[in-house]
């Protein structure tokens, strides 16, 4: 009998540290600190660019408020869109790049190993009214853990990226019948 008590509580415990975390007023534990990202580097096409944090200033800056799920505070960041550092790059969004940027995804990766996926089109504004930036500054200091990717459509703040160090864009070809 001890063994199924123990057996059940080991297999509830993460129903239960689930369902606490998707509580209204209850936050997810904090993130353990990430080395600084100091500069970003992207690759798409075979090619790779590198910004610096004065590169990435010089882009157009987009401010938008989100809540932290890790502190449940609401924090205003700024920095310039995804989009905007990926044209750089050269995913030029347009009309001729539409397919280009459907049959796309990017994988974006902090200076700790961890890793995201979105698809190319969850962050382009013509597919979509969210807008993701390269946050440079968290309510108007910069960032601890240096660059941070920030979805703040997103409700938990799983894809976002603290100390963001790189993106990888990837296109996919269609399946063969």
């Amino acid at each position: 009998m001890k063994l199924t008590t123990a057996l059940a509580a080991l297999l509830l415990t993460p129903l239960a540290l689930a369902a606490q975390s998707s509580m209204p007023g209850m936050s997810m534990p904090a993130k353990p600190p990430v080395a600084p990202s100091t500069s970003l580097t992207i690759t798409f096409n075979g090619s790779t660019t590198t910004f610096s944090i004065a590169d990435l200033k010089a882009l157009p800056q987009q401010t938008i408020t989100a809540v932290d799920g890790h502190t449940g505070k609401t924090v205003t960041f700024t920095g310039p869109l995804a989009t905007d550092v990926l044209a750089k790059a050269g995913l030029i969004p347009g009309e001729k790049t539409h397919a280009l940027i459907l049959h796309s995804y990017v994988t974006a990766t902090g200076t700790d190993g961890y890793f995201v996926i979105y698809s190319a089109a969850e962050l382009e504004p013509m597919f979509t009214s969210g807008k993701v930036i390269v946050a440079l500054t968290a309510d108007g200091s910069p960032d601890t853990s240096g660059l941070q990717l920030v979805n703040p459509l997103d409700v938990k703040p799983a894809r976002w990226v603290h100390g963001l160090a790189s993106i990888n864009v990837t296109t996919t070809t269609a399946p063969t019948k």
